[in-house]
């Protein structure tokens, strides 16, 4: 439960601190003064957006402090472990501080956190109840959530909402996939047609500089071949060819050489090396076969010219075009391949829909019963409200035609009636504001009895309600406070006088600065401030007796 508020510079509180007790504790003052002073701080400490105003006017920064028990809330002390955050003494501590420029940081045990883990945290500390909750009781998006927190029905929710998103996500997919087959199916054709003709080209990375290449060498050979004619021609020519020639000088030579021995021989033997060099280049070039292959270039070039073509059909260098080749047969394998994955994921989206259609069925049944309880314990608790003829009926209607959504396939409409003999009928069509304060508190009421949050805040829940009535609620509100504890801010004197415990919220002024005074109130303030409660600010000692009367009969 939460046993002390610290609240500093918020507001118009310079510093206040509130330490509370178990049971119901009550919190008062004139219209201005501050009443919500502590719903506004539990809210911020709760993960609330903080805004530069809450500041008080002249301070740098506003601070904030709630010290809880927690040694019978198990789930935030598991919370506190798995977030490495358990203090030494066991308790638990939350903390915000705002700066005047807006900006706040947030601790839980001093230890710095997000607003997300505060709002987590404070889940399962704190329950505020506002004064628009007769509002949300006519809204049918909330009625449902009502009912749902009434048969503390919140996981089977959670798991039909898991169900769903399971379900939609492979339904989605399965729409993706059966999008993407009939848009592929429409460009099967050019596909495979584009993929034939690359498969007939058949390359492969390289092939194509390797055939440029060939292409290339093909075009030179016939310059070649030319060349080599040329050249046996000079050595094989039968009349004039070069070898012969020089092996007729040689003779001349070597005939001539007695007269000259030393000057002719080195001359013959140099022209001899020659001769028998010529003769080798000769049979070589003979051994040489350079014949010219104009089929094969027709077909290189054709082959290039396809090239050519593929590449600035799919905007390519032609180099590159085995990689498009690749594209497409992965293209033309994915598509063969949706058929099948269609199969599949059909089996399991209809898996994930029966799954979900089970959850929904058993949501229903159990919400069916939550209703039912709902409707006889609102109707027995309006009628210590001073409606005793007030009938109150939760009406469920499962839609079996809707699609598949979050929260299950129910709706749920509150019908009411105040008279006897009259039928009811829907809520917000015939309940008055009074009527309407009354019902959001009973459900209220019951509600956060089932969800046995420790701390529950009401703040002035009660607008709208007064005279007999007004007892009624602070029975109500005091009833409730022997199970968790509550906090209610009112400006009713029959509330008030119901708590076990009163704080008085005052409005100061301090060299001319105004300030928001909270004090614990004894017996005797008490009697003062129900007294002028009652009185409309006009305390005589007739006010006083009525406030002690009511004291004591509230069992103060």
């Amino acid at each position: 439960m939460l046993e002390q508020l610290i609240v500093k510079d918020f507001a118009l509180s310079t510093k206040n601190t509130l330490d509370f007790n178990s049971g119901m504790t009550c919190i008062t003052g004139e219209t201005g003064a501050g009443k919500s002073l502590t719903v506004d701080a539990l809210s911020l400490l709760l993960g609330a957006r903080a805004d530069a105003n809450m500041v008080r006017t002249g301070a740098s920064k506003a601070e904030l402090n709630a010290v809880f028990s927690i040694d019978k809330n198990e789930q935030a002390q598991s919370f506190l472990k798995s977030h490495d955050l358990v203090s030494d003494d066991g308790s638990l501590m939350l903390r915000r501080v705002i700066g005047s420029d807006g900006k706040s940081k947030a601790y839980i045990n001093d230890t710095p956190c997000t607003l997300a883990w505060l709002k987590e945290i404070g889940a399962m500390l704190v329950a505020i109840h506002g004064q628009h909750a007769s509002i949300k009781l006519i809204d049918k998006s909330n009625q449902l959530k009502l009912v749902d927190d009434f048969g503390k029905l919140n996981n089977k929710v959670k798991a039909v909402d898991e169900a769903f998103n399971a379900y939609n996500v492979s339904r989605r997919k399965l729409q993706e996939l059966a999008d993407e087959q009939q848009q592929g199916a429409s460009n099967y054709k050019n596909l495979k047609f584009e993929l034939d003709a690359l498969n007939k080209l058949d390359l492969k990375e390289g092939d194509y500089e390797q055939i440029s290449l060939d292409y290339d060498s093909l075009q030179h050979q016939s310059q070649a071949q030319d060349a080599v004619a040329l050249a046996l021609g000079v050595l094989e020519n039968e009349e004039h060819n070069i070898i012969d020639i020089i092996s007729a000088r040689i003779s001349d030579l070597s005939r001539v050489s007695v007269y000259a021995k030393d000057s002719i021989d080195p001359i013959v033997e140099d022209l001899s090396k020659a001769a028998e060099h010529l003769d080798l280049a000769r049979d070589a070039l003979n051994d040489l076969t350079l014949k010219a292959n104009p089929e094969l270039v027709e077909e290189l070039s054709e082959k290039l010219s396809k090239c050519h073509e593929f590449a600035r059909r799919f905007d390519v260098q032609p180099k590159e075009l085995y990689k498009v080749r690749e594209r497409l047969e992965k293209e033309l394998e994915h598509f063969m391949s949706l058929k099948e994955q269609i199969a599949g994921l059909t089996v399991d989206v209809k898996k994930l829909r029966d799954a979900y259609e089970a959850k929904c069925s058993e949501l229903s049944e159990l919400r069916a019963a939550a209703a039912k309880r709902m409707s006889s314990e609102v109707s027995l608790k309006i009628k210590e409200l001073a409606m005793k003829d007030g009938v109150f009926i939760v009406k469920v209607v499962r839609d079996e035609n809707c699609r598949p959504r979050l929260g299950g396939r129910d709706d749920v409409e509150f019908l009411f009636s105040a008279n006897l003999g009259e039928s009811p009928k829907e809520l917000g069509a015939v309940a008055s504001g009074g009527e309407l304060s009354r019902l959001a508190l009973a459900i209220e009421v019951l509600t956060s009895s089932a969800n046995s949050t420790p701390t529950l805040i009401f703040d002035e829940v009660d607008t709208g309600i007064s005279g007999r009535t007004a007892s009624s609620v602070g029975n109500l509100l005091r009833q409730l406070g022997q199970s968790v504890q509550v906090i209610t801010v009112t400006h009713l004197p029959q509330v008030a006088a119901s708590a076990n415990q009163q704080f008085l919220v005052n409005k100061v002024e301090d060299n001319g600065n105004v300030h928001s005074l909270v004090i614990k109130l004894d017996m005797d303030g008490r009697v003062e401030e129900i007294s002028r409660m009652m009185g409309g600010n006009v305390v005589t000692e007739a006010t006083r007796q009525s406030a002690h009367a009511l004291l004591k009969q509230s069992g103060n």
